[in-house]
């Protein structure tokens, strides 16, 4: 399961790549509801002053990212099987306004595959390394809809019609009418906790 991109570059605006986020931790929450065994999660109140945000994602091998927003912009690491030798370099890369990121031990920056980041008032994404020519798991920010839907077929054993999850996606919302297919077994209310965590409030 590599999703990958092979241009940092490809990764759409930081709005797009925070709605995304949000889509695919709901998404997850809805299909399982027990926190420990999703492979995505979005908090929108990292911080606990409603400034700061975090999405994280994990494949359940290993692999995963973490993703920090903030107002200066959004900073991220992914970590696969291609380990960095001396990732202290690469984060020494990453610009001072993110510093929060660079110093969060619930990251675990000293065990990467690379960094990545753009600032709130560039128009472009940047890299450490930058000569990459792939980019794992990012596919998930910019083929949202696509790429979780084969995930989920792969990891839950779950078939989901595709224009649910675009338009899960798309709202970050869920209808009594979509959750049922998506799981019938839980109900809205029972993902109170998750969707205040996820979205700041009830759907």
């Amino acid at each position: 399961m590599s999703n990958l991109i092979k241009n940092i570059s490809d990764l759409p605006s930081i709005e797009k790549v925070r709605k995304t986020a949000q889509g695919l931790a709901l998404l997850d929450a809805v299909i399982m509801p027990q926190w420990e065994y999703r492979y995505f999660s979005f908090n929108c109140n990292w911080d606990g002053k409603g400034e700061e945000m975090m999405a994280s994602m994990k494949n359940g091998e290993g692999a995963g990212y973490f993703i920090h927003f903030t107002c200066e912009g959004v900073v991220g690491k992914v970590l696969d099987e291609n380990l960095l030798s001396n990732p202290q370099e690469h984060l020494d890369n990453v610009p001072e306004k993110f510093r929060a990121f660079k110093d969060e031990p619930a990251f675990s920056n000293n065990n990467a595959s690379f960094f990545f980041w753009r600032e709130a008032n560039q128009g472009s994404w940047q890299a450490s390394p930058d000569k990459l020519k792939r980019f794992p798991l990012l596919g998930f920010l910019q083929e949202g809809a696509l790429a979780y839907k084969e995930f989920a077929e792969n990891c839950y054993e779950k078939i989901i019609d595709i224009n649910i999850i675009e338009k899960v996606l798309e709202s970050l919302t869920v209808t009594t009418e979509q959750l049922v297919v998506i799981n019938s077994e839980v109900g809205l209310d029972d993902l109170d906790d998750d969707f205040l965590e996820i979205l700041g409030g009830t759907i």
